[in-house]
């Protein structure tokens, strides 16, 4: 029993560890290889790591995209209110010249324009919008009609004020409607026009303006004279009670130089002048007094600016050849006819 108690002695003691934990029996330098060997790895690149530069630069990112999908709101649609539907339809067909288009384009808006009308009938705008239909179509009392109502269903508004622009496109309804008589030469119409205009406190110059023009086509040029003046006392620059009053006074200067008053004839050349600049005649009429009066300076100044208005008027160019044929000056007289290739 000694004996094999002793050879039991000699075996080596069995011992339960485990060999993850036992302590690497591996040299240094071959663990370091075999860590780098597996970083190397695809997809386990990346550490969690502040000490990461990439983890700091992706935590940085991350933030900000937080940050802006809390922050970042959706702009805002403008919503277009539905009756403009209509009215683009009937702008569409002002910008357009192939007629069926037109035609088709305008009556689509306003048959949208008219149902809306129906559907909203105490909303000055849809009355407002329907009214420059009508105004397009050519439809003026019928213009005049919803303008009218857009005035007074507007009246007073603070919140998106429609009552100036009803006000407005009532004006030039009246005008148009005038003008349009006045082509057809209904001259009662057309003042009768103005004056229900005025009626409605539409007080405008541009109303006097019209009864100047009214008068005017009917060649009663006192009343015209008067009209034109009342414009012009209250704007001084209105472009067409100005053209128009100049267009007077140029007619009056004919009628005096027909009656050899020279002195009074020039006054009202210059005063036209003065009105209507562009109108290359009052400085011919002018230039031919002062050639009759010998003042040939004078006479070559208003001919030249006859002719920067309009280059190629045989009047004033044959009124310099005069004026220098007068002088004794051939060889201008030749240049003339040669610059504007004249047969004399």
């Amino acid at each position: 029993m000694k004996k094999e108690a002793g050879k039991g002695s000699q075996k080596k003691p069995k011992h339960n560890i485990d060999k993850a934990k036992q302590p690497s029996t591996k040299p240094l330098q071959k663990q370091e290889k075999e860590q780098k060997k597996v970083s190397e790895e695809p997809g386990i690149k990346f550490e969690w790591n502040l000490r990461n530069p990439k983890f700091r630069t992706s935590l940085l990112f991350s933030v900000f995209v937080i940050f802006f999908l809390l922050v970042w709101k959706e702009p805002e649609v403008k919503s277009i209110d539905p009756w403009y539907e209509g009215y683009m339809l009937v702008d569409s067909s002002m910008k357009v010249s192939e007629p069926q288009l037109k035609k088709g384009l305008l009556n689509q808006g306003g048959d949208i324009l008219r149902e809306l009308v129906k559907e909203y009938p105490y909303h000055s705008k849809v009355h407002l919008l329907l009214g420059i239909f009508y105004e397009v179509s050519g439809q003026w009392d019928s213009a005049i009609a919803e303008h009218t109502e857009s005035m007074r269903l507007g009246a007073g508004g603070t919140i998106n004020p429609i009552e100036q622009d009803a006000k407005r496109q009532l004006l030039i309804c009246y005008l148009n409607k005038s003008n349009h008589q006045l082509q057809l030469a209904e001259y009662a119409n057309a003042r009768k026009t103005i004056d229900d205009a005025i009626s409605r406190s539409l007080n405008h110059p541009d109303l006097d303006n019209q009864i100047g023009i009214i008068f005017h086509r009917q060649a009663l040029l006192d009343s015209a004279e008067f009209y034109y003046n009342k414009v012009l006392a209250v704007v001084p620059n209105h472009e067409s009670a100005s053209a128009n009053l100049g267009l007077i006074l140029f007619i009056r200067g004919n009628n005096l130089l027909k009656d050899g008053k020279y002195g009074q004839a020039i006054l009202k050349y210059q005063q036209s002048i003065s009105l209507a600049p562009k109108n290359p005649d009052a400085y011919i009429n002018l230039g031919y007094i002062f050639f009759l009066q010998n003042k040939l300076d004078d006479a070559v100044k208003v001919y030249q600016k006859a002719l920067e208005i309009k280059p190629d008027n045989k009047f004033a160019i044959n009124g310099l050849i005069n004026i220098y044929k007068r002088k004794g000056d051939n060889r201008t007289v030749d240049a003339l006819i040669k610059q504007y290739g004249l047969n004399q």
